[in-house]
């Protein structure tokens, strides 16, 4: 929900409401509403809120993107080394905070202090045994990041010639 993103990103930032609203031009009551789940930001204010917070205004909209962050705004990380792991189909991450560890996370982008990832959800159908798989995307806050390990591929078996060096 919009709702909880705007919470976690507004806090990502270490900033107020107050601070929120006056930086949008709106009312800390506003602010506070949308937080709330009373009401949504019209387009040009949540453009304004997804600049704000280093983020797309399609990650900010779409309730198929998760916002991972358990704290405030500290150092910027060097973001060479992340930067070899996107494109990672099969990779685990271990976070700090509630969420322990994503498994099987396709890592899409490393960047702006996030770290978007793309995951499997499996989701309990009310009165039904089976669950719904669904993709979602996940923007990390890089400041939860403890570690990524990659599952090796198994490496090609050496097939030698017995005719070789005859």
């Amino acid at each position: 929900m919009i709702s909880d993103k705007l919470f976690a990103l507004r806090r990502r930032a270490g900033m107020s409401q107050q601070e929120v609203a006056a930086a949008i031009g709106v009312s800390r009551q506003t602010v506070s509403n949308w937080e709330q789940n009373q009401g949504a930001p019209a387009l040009d204010k949540a453009a304004e809120l997804a600049r704000l917070y280093g983020v797309s205004l399609n990650d900010l909209a779409s309730d198929e993107v998760d916002v991972v962050s358990s704290a405030g705004t500290r150092a910027q990380s060097d973001l060479h080394v992340l930067e070899a792991f996107v494109g990672a189909k099969d990779a685990t991450i271990s976070l700090s905070g509630d969420e322990a560890t994503i498994q099987h996370a396709e890592i899409l982008e490393a960047g702006g202090g996030w770290l978007r990832i793309a995951v499997e959800r499996s989701t309990a159908l009310f009165g039904n045994p089976k669950t719904k798989r669904e993709h979602v995307i996940r923007l990390i806050d890089l400041d939860d990041v403890l570690s990524i390990t990659m599952a090796l591929a198994a490496a090609p078996s050496a097939k030698t010639s017995e005719t070789e060096g005859a």
